[in-house]
């Protein structure tokens, strides 16, 4: 009786330090469908979102000091999940839509461009 209580305390603990610690998928303002990784700040007041008859055409940024590498890592893993499709180095297909992740570096900071279109362009 000691021991299976035992085991039941153990396995409460792991399931509360696994939600306690668990990381919280964040997504971009402007495309809900996009996360934000972690280490990245959105730059809200730079986003620009229309919505036209043949579809979204958005632009958001996001700075960080993180590593280029590790941006790009980060998107090709985390948007297959997503469903969508990497077409070529930081660039992405889903349905009709077409995203663009591109990064910039300035001293230890990145500068991420985040572009959505109905057409590639």
């Amino acid at each position: 009786m000691l021991h299976a209580l035992r085991i039941g305390l153990l396995a409460a603990c792991l399931v509360f330090f696994h939600k306690a610690h668990a990381e919280e998928l964040v997504f971009l303002s402007v495309l809900e469908d996009v996360p934000l990784m972690s280490g990245l700040s959105e730059q809200t007041d730079d986003s620009v979102y229309f919505d036209t008859p043949g579809g979204r055409i958005v632009e958001a940024y996001a700075v960080g000091t993180v590593t280029k590498e590790s941006v790009l890592t980060y998107y090709k893993e985390s948007l297959a999940s997503l469903g969508w499709q990497r077409t070529a180095h930081g660039t992405y297909v889903r349905e009709n839509e077409f995203l663009s992740i591109s990064v910039k570096m300035e001293g230890a900071n990145a500068i991420v461009r985040f572009a959505l279109s109905p057409d590639g362009k």
